[in-house]
């Protein structure tokens, strides 16, 4: 096979996909800018990591919320399926109401 045809067939290259946005707690007492993550992983993972990142109580489940739409991103989905790169995102504690 030609490096030309290699080439073209090679899958995209993942580091050139990675999503950079802003991420405030929902207090907006702390902002950290997210870089370099990967669209693959679940909303719900990444909103427990920046949660962390932010020293949150860790015995709170959290959820992200976007700041544009106001709507609650699905935990279970993969978050490049659901924002863009430099969207602007709310860590908010998880509530069960009635």
């Amino acid at each position: 096979m030609s490096q030309d045809r290699a080439a073209v067939l090679a899958p995209e290259n993942p580091i050139l996909d990675l999503l950079s946005f802003e991420v405030t707690d929902v207090t907006g007492t702390h902002t950290v800018v997210a870089s370099d993550v990967q669209p693959s992983l679940p909303a719900g993972a990444v909103a427990n990591a920046l949660a962390n990142r932010m020293s949150l109580p860790a015995d709170v489940p959290w959820a992200l919320r976007d700041d544009r739409t106001s709507v609650f991103l699905d935990d279970s989905l993969a978050i490049g399926d659901q924002i863009e790169t430099d969207a602007r995102l709310t860590v908010t504690p998880k509530t069960h109401l009635g």
